[in-house]
């Protein structure tokens, strides 16, 4: 049967869908050997299974999707009159949901140094600060809470306080950034520091840097991207994004890196595919 209903797959779907649900079913079919007879009531158990052990809810709707091509396929060649789960949905509320493909790919958010400034010694501050945002990923909150002593040029890490929403962590400093982490403290925070401060970000006047001035920093840059919305925050998303589906780094990881206490947190930036899929049921519903 399996080749017949990939034909229908193919049919029906595009080639990457295909394969997906393809996966899918036939690891339904291991798992649920009665599944052929199924009721509405069974599907819904079958997904409830689903949902206590995945949490991400765009992998369980491509579940529930590659489902109901099976039950369509049965009663396409006659082996049911009726769809037991045609009309059954998994509910998206907006506040759980990531629009992966609003996001910024990691080629994108490298375009973000090409900025010049007018005023002597931004120059470095600010690659300072985007390079925090596109390669650790930190939040505009973590970033005017550091303080000169998070950064430790010797190991090339810096050091994140813990926040209400936010795990502590200590972050890996890319090559690229520590001659420009060694200017900017050595050389140029010096010259900016005129009230004698802790704090590692200084604005032009002297004073720590606040979410608002860290936002107003990156507004000139939106014009690199008109269709989309640039601030702090979607870089932060973008970096977490391109963390999985890009660099193909392990959630777990990524989760520590995002510094997210929940690992349900950090599985809403997978994008659905085929491969994605694969590894979430081979962890969740080992063979």
């Amino acid at each position: 049967m399996t080749n017949t209903i990939e034909t229908y797959l193919k049919q029906t779907c595009s080639v990457q869908t295909a394969s997906g649900y393809l996966f899918t079913i036939n690891h339904f079919l291991k798992t649920n050997p009665k599944a052929k007879r199924y009721k509405y009531q069974d599907i819904v158990n079958y997904m409830d299974e689903v949902s206590q052990k995945q949490a991400n809810i765009q992998y369980r709707i491509r579940i529930l999707s590659a489902i109901k091509k099976y039950y369509d396929y049965l009663v396409m060649v006659g082996q049911r009159s009726d769809h037991p789960c045609k009309r059954l949905t998994i509910k998206k509320p907006n506040h759980h949901s990531v629009q992966v493909q609003d996001l910024f790919t990691g080629e994108e958010l490298l375009l973000l140094h090409t900025r010049e400034n007018r005023y002597q010694h931004l120059d470095t501050r600010n690659n300072v600060l985007l390079s925090l945002l596109i390669y650790q990923g930190l939040t505009s909150e973590e970033l005017t809470r550091l303080e000169v002593k998070d950064v430790d040029l010797d190991n090339g890490t810096i050091y994140i306080k813990a926040s209400t929403n936010l795990n502590r962590r200590t972050l890996e400093l890319k090559n690229k950034q520590m001659l420009m982490f060694a200017k900017y403290i050595n050389e140029v925070r010096p010259v900016l520091d005129k009230y004698k401060t802790n704090k590692l970000l200084l604005g032009k006047l002297g004073r720590p840097l606040q979410v608002d001035s860290i936002h107003a920093i990156i507004e000139p840059l939106k014009a690199l991207s008109t269709e989309r919305n640039l601030n702090p925050r979607t870089i932060r998303m973008s970096v977490i994004c391109n963390w999985l589906n890009e660099s193909k780094i392990p959630l777990e990881r990524v989760q520590e890196l995002a510094g997210h206490k929940w690992p349900s947190t950090t599985e809403k930036y997978i994008k659905a595919n085929a491969e994605n899929e694969r590894e979430l049921i081979n962890r969740y519903f080992p063979m």
